[in-house]
């Protein structure tokens, strides 16, 4: 299958969690690790969230011109099986182009920057991956940043479909027993199914440490 080189970012506490136990957002990076973010989707053709991520944080999904000079705007992805996201959310902004992936017919009204493409999903009803990134190859995006949700990139993950994964980790704990964690989903049903990774690079960013992986297939 040809599909873009896929990316992975997101920012942890030290006890692996991604927002607060109430599911609400909260910035975990600090400055330096936000510029790195910013340059990341910088130098990426795509950026991609699932629908749940809209809903909770109603991100913008744009580069900052703060962080990076004249910076590159990449087409934002939404997974959205079932056309949940709202006219006026940041994420469907005329800041940058903006592709819905649904599973079905969207009878919403968005502007002209805003596309819905339809795509075929998968056993339990997701929108399927690999049927989405061989199109998404067709349409000329090869680097593609992958920032979220948790089950979102359990799902990237648990279908062999990473190249690289970069994880801040910062000196903090937030605790709670059903937080999000980075890869939350399903999860393995046995050792064999163990998703193993390869270490690249670790080093201090800022208080906290970032980490460079790299999936092993």
């Amino acid at each position: 299958m040809k599909r873009p080189k896929i990316v992975i970012n997101c920012a942890m506490s030290a006890d692996g969690k991604i927002a607060l136990p109430t599911k609400k957002q909260l910035r975990i990076s600090c400055e330096k690790d936000i510029e790195r973010m910013y340059k990341l989707r910088h130098d990426s053709d795509a950026i991609l969230v699932g629908i749940n991520t809209i809903l909770s944080d109603d991100p913008k999904l744009t580069v900052k011109e703060k962080y990076v000079k004249n910076p590159h705007q990449p087409i934002r992805i939404i997974l959205d099986s079932n056309c949940k996201t709202p006219v006026d959310a940041l994420a469907v902004n005329t800041q940058a182009k903006t592709w819905i992936i649904t599973s079905g017919k969207c009878n919403k009204k968005f502007k002209d920057n805003v596309e819905i493409i339809k795509c075929e999903t998968d056993a339990e009803g997701l929108i399927d991956l690999e049927d989405l990134l061989e199109m998404l190859y067709n349409r000329e995006i090869k680097t593609l940043l992958v920032e979220g949700g948790s089950t979102v990139i359990w799902n990237f993950l648990n279908n062999g479909l990473v190249d690289d994964i970069y994880v801040y980790m910062a000196p903090i704990i937030i605790g709670g027993s059903k937080t999000p964690t980075m890869a939350d989903g399903e999860g393995i049903k046995s050792l064999d199914e163990l998703i193993n990774l390869e270490i690249v690079n670790v080093k201090r960013l800022g208080p906290g440490i970032l980490f460079h992986f790299k999936m092993i297939i």
